[in-house]
Parts: C-alpha cells; sequence; structure tokens
C-alpha cells in the first residue's frame, strides 16, 4: 500500500462517529478532575507599580497604558476560543460565527394578545358550544342535565342542517392550535377589509368541523386499497404475484398469505409487538424487529422512505436494493437483518434499532468472500456454520433463497447488541437440515433476479419517462396525494363558502379556498391522521354472522368481568372501612391499656370541667383558650407513666401564667382561682387510679400482636404472691389460693 492510501485511512479511521457517546475520559485518559488548575490575575498593587512609573502622564491627563489595556478589553467584546486536540498538538482558535445566525429576533406578538375571552357569544352557542356562565357555577345536584332528545335541546335550530345532509346533527369538535391563530390573522389581513366583519375562532372552528365531517362520509365512499391477499385481482397485483413466483423475495413484499416480516420472517404478532406496514414501500416488519416504539397516527414510512424516498440507496453489505433499512454510523444505509446476521455488526440503540456500528471490526478477508449464489463480489457475506464448509453468502440472498436461517432462543433485542454466547446458525443449501425444504429452486430465482435487474437498467430511463407521462392522467381521478393527505374537492369549497355566508363573512369565496388548502396542509402534517376522532359505527356492517356473535359474547363476558370487578372494588372499600376501624380500635384499646390515667382524666375531670361555669368564661377569651389547650396538646402527646402528677403540674403551671399576667382582668383572674379550686377537687374525688394497672393485667395481657384476653386470673395472683406456677404448691398455699380465687 502507497504512503498516501496509509494516510487517508489513518485520517479516515481517525474521524468523528456520527451519533456515538462517549466520555470525556476516552479523550483525556490522563487528566486528573480532582487536579487545582493555577489561575494569574493582575492585582491592583501592579497597576499601581505602573502608574508611578509613568507620572507625567498622570500629570498631562493622559491615560496610562496600562488602563488603556484595561478600558480597551472591557469595552471590546469577548472573542469566545475553542481548544483543537489533534495528534497530540492543541490548537487554540477564535469561534467566529455570523451574527444573522446567532441573534435572536424579538416576536412581535406578546402573550397576551394570544389570550382572549373564554366566554363565547350567544349567537355560538347552538353549534356546540359551552355557555357563557363559568363553570365554577356548576352543581351536580342543581345543573341540569340536557340530552339531544329533551325538548329544550331543540330550542336552538341548527342553520347548517339545510347546507348537507351530514350536519343535521352538527357540533363543533375541532380545537385550534396557535398555529390556526397565526393563520386566522393572515387570513384577515390579505382578505378582509372591514374588521367587524372578521374571520373569528368560532367561525374557523366551525368550517374545520365541516369539513372534517365531510371527508369522515366521502372517504366511506372512496373504494378501498386492494392488497394483495385480496380474491379480486388487477394488474398490479398479477404483477406482483409474478415477480414473487419468478424471482421470490428477500422482504416478504409479493406474497398470497399473510406478509411476514422482513427481518425475522415471521408473520405471527400481538399487541406488544405488532407488524407495521410501511406506507411508501409496503414493507412488513415487527416493531421490535426494526425499533418502532411508538406507532404514530396516520402514515408511517420507514427509514428509507422518510429520508431517501425518491432515491435508489445501496446496502453496504449487500447488493440487494429492497428490504428493511437502517442508518449506519456513518451515514451509509445497511439492510436490518445484515446488521443482525454479521457477526461484527450491532445496533447502538436497541431499542430504536439504529444506527448500524461495528463496520470497522469486520475483516479484510470478509469482504473479499464471494456469494455463492449470486456469484458476486459485492459487500460482506456470512459463511455456512458447518465447520469444514467454506460456502459465503449474502444475508439478503440467503432470505430469497429460502436458505436455513435460525436466531435459535436469541431474542432480538440481544442479537442486535451482539450480546457474548448467541448461537445463530446458518447453513447452506447441501448442509440445511433433514426437515428443511430444497433450496434450488430458490437459488435460481435469485441468480434470475439479478440477471434480469443488470439488464433491465438499461431500459429503466425509457420506462420512467412513459411512467411520468402516464402519472399526469392518473393525478386527476386521485382522492389522496402519495403521502395519504386528502385533497378536497371542488364541493368542500363551496360547502365552507356556505358556511362563511351564514355569519356574512366578507369574501367568503376566496377564503373558502383558502381554508380547504389550509385543511388539507393540516392534515398533511399529521401524516393523513384525521384533526377530530370520530366514532364509526358502519364499520360493524361487513362483519359475518359469526363475527357478530363473537363480538356479542365477547361483550357480554367483558361486562360481566365489569360488573365482577365493580362488586370486588365495592369489597375492596368495605374492607378497607373495617380495617381501618380496628385499627383506630386497636389504638384505642393500647391507649387505654398503656395510659389508662389519661382515659380517666378526660372522662372524669375534663367533662366535668366543661359543665363549670368559670371554664366557659376563660374559654371566651383567645389568649387564654390557647394555653389551655397547648397544655392539654403537652398532656396527651406525653409517655409519662405518671399522668395524673404531670396534669396537675400542667394546670397549676396554666393558673399561675394567668396570675402573673399583668394584662388579664380582675374578672379572668377569679375565675381561674375558681376554676383551679374545682380541678383540685376533681382530682381529690375522682378514681383511685393507682389501681386500675392492676385491674387490667388481671383480665388481659399485651404482647407483641396485640391485647389479648386473659385465660385465667391465676397467673397475676401467683405472681402478686410471689408464687412460681413450676413448684407444687403446699396445702397452706393451696388454701390461699382457693380463698382468692373463691
Amino acid at each position: 500500500m502507497s504512503p498516501l492510501k496509509e494516510i487517508n485511512n489513518s485520517y479516515r479511521d481517525e474521524g468523528p462517529k456520527l451519533r456515538e457517546e462517549k466520555h470525556f475520559t476516552d479523550f483525556y485518559v490522563n487528566l486528573d478532575q480532582q487536579e487545582l488548575l493555577p489561575v494569574i490575575v493582575p492585582s491592583e498593587k501592579d497597576q499601581l507599580d505602573e502608574v508611578e512609573n509613568h507620572p507625567g502622564d498622570l500629570i498631562k491627563g493622559q491615560i496610562s497604558l496600562v488602563d488603556k489595556d484595561n478600558e480597551t478589553r472591557r469595552n471590546s467584546p469577548k472573542t469566545h476560543i475553542k481548544q483543537v486536540i489533534f495528534k497530540d498538538k492543541v490548537t487554540v482558535e477564535p469561534i467566529a460565527l455570523d451574527r444573522s445566525q446567532v441573534k435572536f429576533k424579538k416576536c412581535k406578538l406578546s402573550i397576551g394578545s394570544l389570550v382572549h375571552s373564554p366566554r363565547v357569544p350567544r349567537a355560538y352557542q347552538k353549534f356546540g358550544y359551552l355557555t357563557a356562565s363559568p363553570i365554577n357555577n356548576f352543581d351536580e345536584n342543581l345543573t341540569p342535565y340536557i340530552k339531544r332528545t329533551d325538548n329544550s335541546a331543540t330550542l336552538h335550530p341548527n342553520p347548517l342542517k339545510n347546507i348537507s345532509r351530514y350536519q343535521s346533527n352538527f357540533k363543533v369538535e375541532y380545537d385550534m392550535d396557535e398555529q390556526d391563530d397565526l393563520y386566522i390573522r393572515y387570513l384577515n389581513e390579505i382578505r378582509i377589509s372591514d374588521p367587524h366583519n372578521y374571520l373569528s375562532h368560532e367561525i374557523f372552528e366551525i368550517v374545520m368541523s365541516v369539513l372534517e365531517t365531510e371527508w369522515f362520509h366521502l372517504e366511506k365512499k372512496i373504494p378501498p386499497r386492494i392488497s394483495t391477499t385480496s380474491e379480486i385481482s388487477t394488474r398490479e397485483t398479477r404483477a406482483a404475484w409474478a415477480h414473487y413466483e419468478s424471482y421470490g423475495s428477500d422482504d416478504g413484499t409479493g406474497y398470497i398469505v399473510d406478509q411476514p416480516c422482513a427481518v425475522c420472517g415471521l408473520s405471527e404478532c400481538d399487541n406488544s409487538n405488532a407488524i407495521v406496514f410501511c406506507d411508501g414501500c409496503d414493507v412488513a416488519v415487527h416493531q421490535e424487529c426494526y425499533g418502532v416504539v411508538f406507532i404514530p397516527e396516520g402514515q408511517w414510512l420507514c427509514r428509507r422512505c422518510m429520508i431517501s424516498r425518491n432515491r435508489k440507496i445501496n446496502c453496504l453489505f449487500c447488493p440487494s436494493h429492497t428490504g428493511a433499512f437502517k442508518q449506519t454510523d456513518r451515514g451509509s444505509w445497511g439492510h436490518v437483518v445484515c446488521g443482525l446476521w454479521i457477526p461484527e455488526l450491532f445496533f447502538v440503540n436497541s431499542h430504536y434499532m439504529e444506527p448500524i456500528d461495528g463496520i470497522e471490526l469486520i475483516p479484510r478477508s470478509r469482504w473479499k468472500l464471494t456469494c455463492y449464489i449470486c456469484k458476486q463480489k459485492v459487500g460482506a457475506c456470512i459463511q455456512c456454520s458447518n465447520k469444514n464448509c467454506f460456502a459465503a453468502f449474502h444475508v439478503t440472498c440467503a432470505k430469497r433463497a429460502g436458505l436455513y436461517l435460525d436466531f435459535g432462543s436469541c431474542s432480538i433485542a440481544e442479537v442486535s447488541s451482539n450480546a457474548p454466547g448467541l448461537r445463530l446458525q446458518s447453513f447452506c443449501d447441501r448442509h440445511s437440515p433433514p426437515d428443511w425444504p430444497e433450496c434450488k429452486e430458490g437459488i435460481m430465482k435469485t441468480r434470475n433476479y439479478f440477471a434480469a435487474a443488470d439488464s433491465s437498467s438499461e431500459t429503466e430511463d425509457v420506462v420512467s419517462v412513459k411512467k411520468r407521462n402516464k402519472s399526469n392522467f392518473k393525478t386527476k381521478g386521485k382522492w389522496t396525494t402519495n403521502r395519504g393527505t386528502p385533497i378536497a374537492p371542488q364541493m368542500f369549497a363551496r360547502l365552507a363558502q356556505e358556511v362563511l355566508d351564514v355569519f356574512k363573512v366578507e369574501n367568503s369565496s376566496s377564503l373558502s379556498a383558502d381554508l380547504c388548502k389550509y385543511w388539507s396542509m393540516k392534515r398533511e402534517l399529521k401524516r393523513g391522521a384525521p384533526l377530530v376522532r370520530k366514532f364509526d359505527a358502519s364499520s360493524f356492517s361487513s362483519f359475518t354472522v359469526d363475527e357478530m356473535k363473537q363480538r356479542v359474547e365477547f361483550a357480554n363476558l367483558l361486562s360481566n368481568d365489569v360488573e365482577k370487578l365493580q362488586e370486588m372494588a365495592s369489597l375492596v372499600v368495605e374492607r378497607q372501612t373495617v380495617l381501618q376501624l380496628r385499627d383506630s380500635t386497636i389504638r384505642k384499646a393500647k391507649s387505654i391499656y398503656t395510659h389508662p390515667e389519661k382515659i380517666v382524666v378526660r372522662e372524669s375531670i375534663l367533662k366535668r370541667m366543661n359543665n363549670y361555669s368559670s371554664y366557659r368564661t376563660l374559654m371566651q377569651e383567645k389568649k387564654t383558650r390557647d394555653a389551655l389547650n397547648s397544655q392539654l396538646q403537652i398532656f396527651f402527646d406525653s409517655e409519662n407513666d405518671e399522668c395524673i402528677k404531670l396534669f396537675r403540674e400542667l394546670m397549676d403551671a396554666y393558673f399561675n401564667e394567668i396570675e402573673s399576667d399583668e394584662k388579664a382582668s380582675r374578672r379572668i383572674k377569679s375565675e381561674a382561682k375558681k376554676l383551679q379550686i374545682h380541678v383540685h377537687t376533681l382530682l381529690e374525688s375522682g378514681v383511685d387510679t393507682s389501681q386500675i394497672q392492676r385491674w387490667l393485667a388481671k383480665d388481659f395481657s399485651i404482647t407483641d400482636s396485640g391485647i389479648e384476653h386473659a385465660p385465667w386470673q391465676g397467673i397475676p395472683l401467683m405472681e402478686e404472691q410471689e408464687l412460681d406456677q413450676t413448684e407444687p404448691l403446699s396445702e397452706t398455699e393451696n388454701k390461699t389460693l382457693w380463698k382468692a380465687l373463691s
């Protein structure tokens, strides 16, 4: 190899890789993140020394050179620089950007100008808008509900029912966005001269709802697209079948039965891994096989049709031009099956199955292999899994010829990430398993396919010119564009004009055409998806009697399941209510068992204290009321064993605070003194709390699981008499025990 080629290869290998994330430590291996960087900053002392060295300049009123440099540095715009490290050499370059590219223009529209009044005029309420009353006045018990069949609903006649039969039950369903608001302003500026006849937001939403309704009913009358599985045969379908019968298929297209996935070759799918058809090339792929995380609404295009639909692309690893493509890390194209079966390749993101990486890992010997099926030395081939066989073939050639390709027990995610321990098996036609069908016919079809492709490339230009001439005649009767965008007929413009005439909008003829064009572009922005979701009940008419019975049985089962689910939900609510009641009871029982004095204070002292006149007098003052509540809160939150003593201390502190308060009136102090005497009387005449714990221990015992009822009173009595239940009792002890139990 010449030195020039070696230099070119070295530069090409060390170039940046697209869509590949790398850590900065990969580029700076010896970088210490904890190392302190020295920073040199000029001090004020240095500047003063510089000024002292030039006293004449100051006398003459001139600025010193240092001050000039500082002033120039402050006034001049900051220049950003970048460091470029290449071949272990560091260079510093200024970043010079065009101001037109980085300067942001101020928006002429303010946020306040985009916000309009939420109230809708009464003239538009008959079209389905809400009333002008705010929604806060809604009451489910007082606000009446109005159904379509009620008489009150027919008080406002529908003026659009005479325009079209599909607008008899018209209701506004379209909700405009900011883009629509800007377009309305544009139309009002160029089409309408009188500000009183401007196109309002409500009229715009009504027109868009009318167009959506008309297209919904018109689309039902458009003949559906005939698939290859249909019994009705057309010229295109017959040509597709003939092409499949003559040359086979490496992407699943042309099958008479269900079209399989172009990656794995299987036709089974479920809700979590559905088969998606490309609206551009009709290729079918599983979500998992192609990396379709979310199925979009309306039109879906594969990567090739989305990026390079009108250009012919070549796979980097095989000669086939059909199938499911994804881009590599360098921007070239490759089949997904090629990225899965070539051992050195892998996908950077296994969820989205892109980009294909590992091209530099493919050895040169693989690029030099010649496919024994197509006889071409193109791309990278794989070889037969038989150790004694050296037959090489492209992955797509193997799929078209029907060779044995098995992923084994590995999933697509494991194969895409090139995980260790993969066992992918691919055999040539001579070493295929015994139960595998014969592949000689498929090999001949593959060879005929590439032979026909080479011969047809010469006449491709002539055929394209003929197709271009015929396309001018076909577009006249088309209802949608190639991307599935509806083409609004002239009838839509007439209906839109009649709707605008109802509201007396100026220049309705030009506005109707503009609105139809805007509606088509809005549908194109959503890839043909409807702007308003509608339920189509007529779709059930295509079912047979057996299918309808199955649907009814499934609906009945679903209804029974919903009823059972509601019953289970009510039982769960009831169970949780009982559990809450049980937990509260357990907490109350534990509180009584651990601190019975608190219950005594609350029942025998506080309730009696509430009926005392002095207490009611103190509760009328906010300061005394808050102070008493604070003391009681401290009492009930405490875990002190001597609760009666704590209550006495807290109450004495409360009364002493009132007595020492200089701002308290004489009447408040007198009533506090009376209440203090009353509280002491209740404490002295109350229940003897010293025996409460002993009484509770006779009948109950507390464990980790909770409070349990004592089976008999012998154990606490024996503990009280200091008796051990393991030793035999004497006659005297037996008499004492029976006497205590009797």
